[in-house]
C-alpha cells in the first residue's frame, strides 16, 4: 500500500463529490438517500457545536468535571433531537470509573424562556406536562403565536395562513375556537378532531414547527386549575400516537411567564379576538424559546461514554455494527503531566477533540435519510487523555457484542494543519478497510498520509477495540504548536476542512454499512 492514497486535490473539488457521477448506474453516489444525508452536512452547525464545546465555560472538559458533564448532556440532547437510539447500559450513557449519580427526569427535560438576562426556567411537571403524542428531542427558536394551532379547509379556517413557523416553536390555545357558540363553524358547541392535542401537534409538524405549546384557552374556561384531567397529557408518551417533535402543555403560571416575556400581560386578548371574529389571530413573538423532552433520566457527573445507534435495515446484518468514535473530553485546566503550555489555565480543546466530536453530533442528523443493511453506532468516549479509559472499559463491556462489529473509524482532531489531506492509522492491517479508504480519497480529492502514524495508532481509542480484533482506522489532522495548550481556541479550526473530513466519513459508513464485512 502507497503511503500516499491519493495525488492532493483542491478543496473544492473534495466537497463537491456529488459533481455528476460517471455512467455507471451502480455509482453509490447518485443514491437519493446518499445525496440527501451528504446534503446535511453543514458547517454552520458544525461551528456552533465546535464554538460551544471549546467555550471557556465547559472549563476544558476535564472527565468527571462540570465542564465534561455538561458536554454530556449537550451531545445526548442533540442525539435524542436526531432520533438516534439509546445504546448504552444507562439510555444513550455508559458510566464507568467513577459513575455519577441517577438524576431525576426533570434534570433533562427543560423549558427555558426569554433571552439571556432575563430567561426563565419552567419546571418539568409543575410548570409543564409532556403530551402523549409527544416525541423525545429538543429544539431552540423564537416562540410564534398560532391561535388554536389549526388548519382546517372545510370550515374555511386556518391558524397558519400569513404565518412563518418553519423550525420555530409554536405556542396555541387548547380546544378550537367558539368552543361555547352554538353557531359556530366547529359543529357548534360539540367538540371536533380539531380541539385534540394530537390534532394540533400533526398540523404543527405538517407546517415546519420544532416544537409546539399548548396553553389553557382560559377565557372560556376560567374556573379551571391546574393541567387538564383528560387523558391527552402523559410520560413517556405512546409511540403510536408519536407527533414527530415535542409537545409540552403549560400551566397557567407558565402562560403568564411567557406573555411578560414576549412584552404583553396576558393572551387572553388574543382568544377572545379570535371568538368574536371567527378569524384567526397569529402573530410572531419576540421571544427566544428553549424545550427538551427525553424519557431518559440522566446521568449526572462522573465518566461515562455516550452510545447512540441508527438501527440497519437488514433483517440479519442490522445485528452487524459499524462504529464511528471520537472522544468528547480535554484536559480541563492542565496539569504539569499533561500540559504543554499554560498550566492552569483554561485549555479548551477545539481541535482536541471537539472537532471530532463536533464531526460526529453533524453525522447523527445527515445519516436519518440514509439506507444502511448493518447498524451504526457513534460513540464519544470519556477519559481518552487519561489514557484511553472510556474506550477501554467499552471494549471490556460492550453493550453490543465484540463479535458483531465489523469497523471501528475514530475522530481525533479534525481541524487543523493541510485544508485537504488527513493522516490515516491502520492502513495495512485489513484489506477491505484499505479498499474502501482507496476508493474514497481517490474519486473525493483527500490526500491520506500514512507517514508517521505507527507512533499514534496506539494512542487513541479505535485502538481498545483493534486490540480485540476489530478492524480500525483512525482520522487524525496531525499534531501543532497549540496541541495541549490553553491556544487551542475554536476561532484557528478549519470549519470547511471538519465539514470535509466528516462527508468522508459518511460515505465510510455507507460503503462499510452495505458492503463486504472487514471481519471475513
Amino acid at each position: 500500500m502507497p503511503k500516499r492514497l491519493a495525488a492532493f486535490a483542491p478543496l473544492l473539488a473534495a466537497l463537491f463529490f456529488l459533481r455528476p457521477a460517471s455512467s455507471e448506474p451502480e455509482d453509490p453516489r447518485r443514491r437519493p438517500d446518499l445525496i440527501a444525508a451528504v446534503k446535511r452536512v453543514d458547517e454552520k452547525t458544525l461551528r456552533e457545536h465546535l464554538f460551544w464545546l471549546a467555550d471557556p465555560a465547559r472549563t476544558g472538559r476535564d472527565t468527571d468535571s462540570p465542564g465534561s458533564d455538561a458536554a454530556a448532556q449537550y451531545i445526548v440532547a442533540w442525539y435524542e433531537k436526531c432520533g438516534m437510539v439509546p445504546k448504552g447500559s444507562d439510555g444513550f450513557f455508559q458510566p464507568w470509573g467513577n459513575a455519577g449519580k441517577k438524576g431525576v427526569l426533570k434534570d433533562s427535560c427543560c423549558l427555558l424562556l426569554g433571552k439571556a438576562a432575563k430567561k426563565v426556567t419552567v419546571e418539568f411537571d409543575s410548570g409543564f406536562k409532556p403530551a402523549k403524542c409527544c416525541t423525545t428531542g429538543s429544539a431552540a427558536a423564537d416562540v410564534v403565536f398560532a391561535g388554536f394551532g389549526i388548519t382546517a379547509k372545510e370550515y374555511g379556517y386556518d391558524d397558519y395562513a400569513g404565518i412563518k413557523v418553519d423550525g420555530k416553536v409554536v405556542l396555541v390555545f387548547d380546544h378550537e375556537p367558539q368552543e361555547t357558540n352554538e353557531a359556530s363553524p366547529f359543529d357548534g358547541a360539540k367538540p371536533t378532531k380539531y380541539s385534540d392535542i394530537a390534532t394540533k401537534a400533526a398540523a404543527a409538524k405538517e407546517h415546519g414547527a420544532a416544537a409546539l405549546l399548548v396553553m389553557r384557552d382560559a377565557t372560556n374556561h376560567p374556573d379551571e386549575k391546574g393541567f387538564p384531567s383528560d387523558d391527552e397529557l402523559g410520560w413517556p408518551g405512546d409511540e403510536k400516537l408519536s407527533a414527530g417533535l415535542p409537545v409540552v402543555y403549560i400551566s397557567d403560571e407558565s402562560a403568564a411567564q411567557l406573555a411578560v416575556a414576549t412584552g404583553r400581560k396576558e393572551f387572553a386578548g388574543f382568544q377572545k379576538k379570535i371568538d368574536e371574529s371567527g378569524k384567526p389571530s397569529s402573530a410572531p413573538l419576540s421571544c427566544p424559546c428553549e424545550v427538551r423532552v427525553t424519557d431518559h433520566a440522566p446521568i449526572l457527573g462522573g465518566q461515562k461514554n455516550i452510545i447512540a445507534m441508527k438501527e440497519g435495515e437488514d433483517p440479519e446484518l442490522k445485528n452487524e455494527f459499524v462504529i464511528l468514535s471520537a472522544h468528547y473530553d480535554h484536559i480541563g485546566l492542565g496539569t504539569a503531566q499533561d500540559s504543554l503550555g499554560g498550566t492552569g489555565k483554561i485549555h479548551p480543546g477545539a481541535d482536541d477533540n471537539a472537532s471530532g466530536t463536533s464531526g460526529l453530533m453533524e453525522l447523527a442528523y445527515a445519516l436519518q435519510p440514509l439506507h444502511t443493511k448493518r447498524s451504526l453506532l457513534l460513540i464519544n468516549f470519556d477519559g481518552e487523555e487519561a489514557g484511553l479509559l472510556g474506550s477501554k472499559a467499552f471494549a471490556d463491556k460492550p453493550t453490543v457484542p465484540m463479535g458483531k462489529i465489523v469497523a471501528i473509524l475514530n475522530m481525533d482532531m479534525i481541524s487543523r494543519n493541510k485544508p485537504a489531506a488527513i493522516n490515516v492509522g491502520g492502513i495495512g492491517r485489513n484489506k477491505r478497510l484499505d479498499e474502501v479508504l482507496h476508493t474514497i480519497s481517490a474519486r473525493y480529492g483527500l490526500t491520506m498520509d500514512t507517514d508517521g502514524m505507527d507512533q499514534y495508532i496506539q494512542r487513541s481509542d479505535q485502538w481498545s477495540l483493534m486490540e480485540k480484533g476489530v478492524p480500525g482506522v483512525f482520522f487524525f489532522g496531525g499534531m501543532h504548536p497549540d496541541y495541549h495548550t490553553d491556544k487551542d481556541t475554536p476561532d484557528k479550526c478549519n470549519i470547511t476542512k471538519m465539514k470535509l473530513i466528516t462527508l468522508v466519513c459518511l460515505v465510510f459508513l455507507d460503503e462499510v454499512a452495505n458492503g463486504e464485512n472487514p471481519r471475513k
